[in-house]
């Protein structure tokens, strides 16, 4: 079973390019954030710009996962700076965390 905690549409230029969305998956203990791009808008640095926003909007909710696959090394580095952790891998995904 999955429940959406929370959501943020990406808004730019009066258009939606994205959303960043906040997942309660019922075999994980914490939350998983979750993130996407419209195809057409990614390599602009939309996501750089919005996941600091959307992760202060969330400051203070406590620990959330990320689950990235392993080649994906743009949202790997993104999590990183935004202080994420890694947590581990499993088969070809990496598990992050981050205290909020």
């Amino acid at each position: 079973m999955i429940q959406t905690i929370d959501e943020y549409k990406i808004i730019e230029n009066g258009e939606v390019v994205g959303e960043i969305a906040l997942w309660q998956y019922s075999n994980q203990k914490f939350p998983q954030i979750e993130y996407k791009v419209k195809l057409e808008h990614q390599n602009k640095g939309i996501m750089t710009r919005h996941l600091p926003i959307y992760l202060d909007r969330i400051k203070g909710f406590g620990k959330v996962l990320a689950v990235v696959m392993e080649d994906n090394l743009i949202s790997i580095k993104l999590l990183l700076a935004n202080g994420f952790k890694e947590l581990g891998k499993i088969n070809n995904k990496r598990i992050f965390i981050c205290e909020l």
